[in-house]
């Protein structure tokens, strides 16, 4: 069999004689793309569609070689293949093409159409149907979503892809024996994928079983040790069981592995505050705030948290950034809640503020007395 250069060299040649040939140029344009000469394709390409604009493989290959050469080259790429598809109507792979540049666009209804059409044509492909479901799934149109893994499983009941999405999925809709059996089935064909293993201790800490769902996570944590979302979720199972002081245990862990882990700060913040620690909650809502700009829980919990240690200015400013951050998304009674608890903390920072002042003068005025009166005591002496 040829190599691509050989190839080449043959195609090369071809069109040294027939410079016309816009095949012969789109052909050139593929095998340098299989060499990820982009530029060089690309030229091809267009030399082939400027000599036969009704050449529709020529928009499709370009479209292809525009899509490898980044997400911001997407627009392009599906502008190609709307031209390939109006040339060639029934042409799936350049549909199937279409509904990859429209994920990257983030254009998902769009991408589910091209595939709802595919779907009716390509009838034994899982992964369609694993997609459509993904789709789905997203939109939070669950019955869909399960019914095409449904779908996709029925073509290969082994694909572990569609046996995790469709726990999850079936958990949503409180499906929950069948949404267990589900995620334990991709964790025998899987044993090794930790993500089947943390999605069956999701269904199971979703469904109140909490013992179900630490025997899981023990068995994801054996595959990676350093992964800190398992050891968030295992805080979970241990709050929901009300075991705070585990909980917390397990927070800790999951900030040693990833000291930026968001949802892990949040859980142990809010779980110190439950175990009425407001020094230790603090500290956390601190280094979450340095991360997190735009949650007012997190800012509101801040605030109780310092009102609760008596720092009233602190919790002035930090119920002040919640406050414009609920306004700011329309939570109109969240924002007026802490609008009062802000003035409270306002009048009881000024209150301070002025205490501290007094407080700063009564020790002036004393050194001073004491000054003097030192003073007097050695002029005392020296007579």
């Amino acid at each position: 069999m040829p190599s691509v250069d050989d190839t080449l060299k043959a195609v090369k040649k071809h069109l040294e004689e027939n410079p016309d040939d816009a095949s012969a140029w789109n052909v050139r344009g593929v095998l340098l793309a299989n060499k990820t000469e982009f530029g060089a394709a690309l030229r091809c390409l267009d030399r082939a569609i400027r000599l036969d604009p009704n050449l529709a493989e020529a928009y499709t290959n370009r479209g292809r070689v525009l899509m490898a050469l980044g997400h911001d080259k997407a627009g392009s790429a599906l502008e190609s293949f709307d031209k390939a598809l109006r040339l060639s109507p029934g042409n799936m792979e350049a549909l199937v093409d279409k509904a990859k540049a429209l994920r990257s666009l983030g254009r998902t209804k769009e991408e589910l159409a091209c595939y709802e059409k595919i779907s009716k044509v390509v009838t034994d492909v899982p992964a369609i149907w694993i997609r459509m479901g993904d789709i789905e799934l997203e939109e939070g149109n669950f019955h869909d979503a399960v019914t095409n893994y449904d779908n996709a499983l029925s073509i290969d009941s082994e694909k572990v892809t569609a046996l995790v999405h469709r726990a999850i999925g079936l958990s949503m809709i409180k499906r929950w024996n069948e949404a267990v059996k589900s995620a334990e089935k991709a964790t025998k064909l899987a044993p090794d994928d930790i993500e089947t293993w943390r999605v069956l201790a999701d269904v199971n800490l979703r469904y109140g079983k909490h013992k179900s769902a630490m025997k899981a996570l023990q068995k994801a944590s054996q595959i990676d040790p350093s992964d800190a979302s398992v050891e968030n979720t295992m805080g979970m199972v241990e709050f929901k069981a009300g075991r705070l002081n585990d909980a917390a245990a397990h927070f800790r862990r999951a900030l040693v592995r990833n000291k930026e882990h968001i949802s892990a700060l949040r859980n142990l913040g809010f779980v110190l505050m439950d175990l009425e620690d407001w020094a230790e909650a603090r500290k956390t809502w601190d280094r979450l705030t340095r991360i997190v700009k735009d949650d007012p829980q997190v800012f509101d919990a801040k605030a109780t948290t310092s009102a609760r240690l008596d720092d009233f200015c602190a919790a002035s400013e930090a119920w002040e950034q919640a406050r414009k951050l609920y306004k700011k998304q329309g939570e109109v009674k969240e924002a007026t809640r802490v609008t009062e608890l802000g003035r409270a903390a306002r009048i009881n920072c000024s209150r301070q503020k002025k205490a501290i002042r007094a407080e700063r003068e009564r020790e002036k005025a004393s050194r001073s007395f004491s000054d003097r009166f030192d003073d007097h005591r050695r002029r005392s002496k020296k007579r």
